[in-house]
């Protein structure tokens, strides 16, 4: 548990320090970064980069590098939620589009946060708990318990509560949190090796994991796709999108696919807008290790 002091003890230092110096820090780890994650990852970060955007090489290669040096500021982010409260998240993070989250809280259904690992979506789950929004995040249990014992309780420090996205207890909090009409937030993006819809993403065929549209067919729960962009000056720009909602029609499947498709769409949108806020050294459809890693043997 060693790692678990040092990483709180870092905590402290990123909240006490001057912004130049968490500039820097940010800086190192995001270079860091770059250093560490394997080549074959760049790699097949550059190829499908270059084919879901048909940008060139050089660019290609800018994109996949400055996604990788985002996660200097990210973490810093991180460590600094103990100074986060309800009356000062807004001097870090600007929220467009409240209006649409309000509206529909108000309709006592539950709702649905759905984002993608794209600018610092820790961040994004804190800001919506400290709005005063009762908010259950689904995560994956990290490997490192001790980093998985230090996030969780970050994310519990500013008002979130946290499910694990396997086992019964991740099901039962899931059902729980929306039957008694709070928020739940999810991340769309990745292909999890579940059950789910199979669309197209920048033309690649992708499964798209489909719990958004079935808690949201089951409960009624409108669904507000939210992402968070990063600023210039160190401050953050949440956006939240107009409800989405699954039809609920004879035909479930189609139901699950339309909703799941709107959800896609505005996925791409933010992707093409801000290439570098997206994480794409992660092996999203799953080839890259055959087609990258597994051929240099």
């Amino acid at each position: 548990m060693l790692s678990y002091y040092i990483v709180k003890l870092f905590s402290k230092l990123m909240c006490i320090a001057p912004k130049f110096i968490r500039n820097l820090t940010a800086q190192f780890l995001g270079g860091v970064a770059v250093v560490a994650v394997p080549e074959w990852r760049m790699q097949m970060a550059r190829t499908n980069i270059m084919e879901c955007l048909g940008v060139d090489e050089l660019r290609a290669a800018q994109i996949a590098e400055e996604s990788l040096r985002r996660f200097g500021r990210m973490i810093v982010e991180v460590m600094r939620f103990p100074l986060l409260k309800p009356d000062n998240i807004d001097q870090t993070v600007r929220v467009e589009g409240l209006e649409y989250l309000d509206a529909a809280y108000k309709q006592d259904k539950g709702v649905i946060m759905a984002t993608g690992h794209y600018g610092n979506w820790e961040l994004l789950g804190a800001t919506v708990a400290l709005h005063g929004y009762p908010m259950l995040s689904i995560t994956r249990k990290q490997n490192n318990g001790a980093m998985d014992r230090f996030i969780n309780e970050y994310r519990q420090m500013v008002g979130q509560k946290v499910a694990y996205n396997r086992g019964e207890s991740g099901l039962l909090a899931i059902s729980r949190m929306l039957k008694e009409k709070h928020l739940l937030g999810v991340l769309y993006d990745q292909d999890t090796n579940d059950d789910g819809v199979e669309i197209n993403l920048f033309g690649k065929k992708s499964i798209i994991p489909m719990g958004a549209a079935a808690l949201s067919r089951i409960y009624g729960s409108p669904i507000l796709p939210i992402f968070l962009h990063n600023n210039a000056d160190g401050t953050c720009t949440a956006k939240i999108y107009p409800p989405l909602y699954t039809p609920k029609t004879k035909n479930k499947e189609e139901d699950f696919y339309e909703v799941t498709r709107q959800m896609v769409t505005i996925l791409e949108h933010e992707i093409i807008a801000h290439p570098e806020m997206w994480f794409w050294v992660h092996d999203r459809w799953k080839d890259g290790r055959q087609r990258f890693k597994n051929k240099d043997k």
